[in-house]
């Protein structure tokens, strides 16, 4: 298999609705896209000398810096209501989808994807004169529901067990 390259792996917000989903990539701005594990290492040494290790799933992140608004894009107003409005909780959680458009699946177009709740916290907004930023984290939330996408009609389907 040849390297798979990295506009073939995206992530979307759901700006739309849970009834009517509708997906905006994220990423037109940013040089590096990456989920951070944070996964939690542990080593230890036995009294005969063996070490065994122990890694445990962590708060998973994914940092969208830069971010800067742009009148066309629906995830722009959802991060401009959250500053306008001072929201927290659950009124900064979406839904998100990661999909993998080097790993299709079917003859359709689907590839494998998955999608996972997250909580936006947007970390500032304003910036210098070359536009206004809004730079924002997505902490994962919950179990992914996998399933596929096709990124021609912009649609995640859950897979039925």
């Amino acid at each position: 298999m040849a390297k798979a390259k990295r506009a073939q792996y995206i992530v979307m917000m759901n700006v739309g609705t849970a009834d009517k989903p509708e997906y905006e990539y994220l990423g037109k701005d940013n040089e590096d896209l990456s989920q951070t594990l944070n996964n939690e290492v542990n080593t230890t040494k036995n009294v005969l000398g063996m070490t065994t290790t122990e890694v445990t799933k962590g708060a998973q992140t994914t940092s969208v810096d830069p971010f800067k608004i742009d009148d066309t894009s629906k995830v722009a107003q959802v991060l401009h209501d959250i500053f306008l409005n001072e929201s927290e909780l659950s009124d900064v959680e979406h839904d998100f989808v990661q999909a993998f458009l080097y790993k299709p699946v079917g003859e359709d177009g689907e590839v494998e994807a998955f999608m996972q709740r997250g909580a936006i916290d947007l970390k500032s907004y304003g910036g210098d004169t070359t536009g206004v930023s809004a730079p924002f984290d997505i902490n994962w939330l919950g179990a992914r529901t996998y399933g596929t996408f096709n990124p021609t009609t912009k649609v995640f389907t859950p897979t039925t067990a």
